[in-house]
């Protein structure tokens, strides 16, 4: 991969880890679904007037809309919310890969291989030491949510199989439209007008940190990132690509330690390592007999 390919990867990586930092800053100020809708509203108007719709059938996107942005965010800024430190949320949210494998056995009938059961049995262990290690200092209540999102996450990742060959920038543009129209109702039902009330006050006041931590989430995110990880999957090998995604959690926990001083407790780290362990040999192509 040359450098410059290498560098977009690593700024990918770099900017869906941060994002987690700038959720907590988002969700200091108003609930999980209002920040959910308006990020989703802000990465689709007013591109879906200017991109077509993605050529697939509209089950599908409106499927992934309400998996894999609805379901999975509502959840990641719900669990973020209740107080779920955002270096693990990262780290925990990775557990999709193994939500993912189980499914395509289960639908696809896709039989993992050896290294995946086993990457599955120590991330399963790694997740369930770290639920454990939470458990003893928050509800886990959060913890639970942000294995909901991995699933949402892991239920998106079965549209997009079924879709075949689609361009990812429009499906990211018009999956976020079908997230916030799901979204906005329910935020309005669950958490009344006040939220809203506040996100107009914020952003009519020219609030320099909640309109940082939402174009953060809309453009960084969505768009600048799923837009170059697109665009590094159409010029490489997805096995070349994939492993990166290790790096989400990483910078996720550096840039939770660097910028709220987030520290995680010794116990955890047992848990973190069996995770990242489980998520490496999940990545790795082995050669059927």
């Amino acid at each position: 991969m040359p450098i410059t390919h290498l560098s977009l990867a690593l700024g990918v990586m770099a900017i869906w880890g941060a994002n987690f930092v700038t959720m907590r800053w988002g969700l200091d100020e108003i609930t999980p679904l209002t920040f959910a809708s308006l990020r989703f509203f802000l990465v689709s108007l007013p591109l879906i007037f200017f991109i077509p719709r993605p050529s697939i059938p509209l089950r599908l996107l409106i499927g992934y809309g309400l998996t894999a942005f609805s379901m999975q965010f509502g959840f990641i800024f719900l669990a973020v919310w209740l107080g779920m430190p955002v270096g693990l949320v990262s780290l925990v949210v990775q557990s999709q890969v193994f939500f993912t494998l189980l499914l395509a056995l289960l639908i696809h009938q896709v039989r993992p291989t050896v290294g995946q059961v086993v990457g599955v049995s120590l991330g399963a262990s790694g997740i369930a030491w770290v639920g454990f290690d939470l458990g003893q200092s928050m509800p886990l209540i959060a913890f639970g949510a942000t294995l909901l999102a991995a699933l949402g996450w892991s239920v998106g990742n079965t549209f997009i199989k079924s879709m075949g060959p689609v361009s990812a920038l429009p499906l990211v543009i018009w999956a976020s439209l079908v997230s916030a129209l799901s979204l906005a109702p329910l935020s309005f039902v669950l958490e009344g007008v006040a939220p809203w009330q506040r996100a107009a006050d914020l952003l009519l006041a020219g609030d320099t940190v909640f309109w940082g931590s939402l174009l953060f989430n809309a453009i960084g995110a969505s768009l600048l990132g799923y837009g170059g990880w697109a665009w590094l999957l159409r010029r490489h090998p997805a096995p070349v690509v994939a492993p990166f995604t290790l790096l989400v959690p990483v910078f996720g926990m550096g840039s939770a330690a660097l910028l709220l001083n987030e520290a995680i407790s010794p116990m955890a780290w047992p848990g973190i390592i069996l995770v990242f362990l489980g998520l490496a040999l999940t990545q790795l192509r082995y050669k059927r007999r």
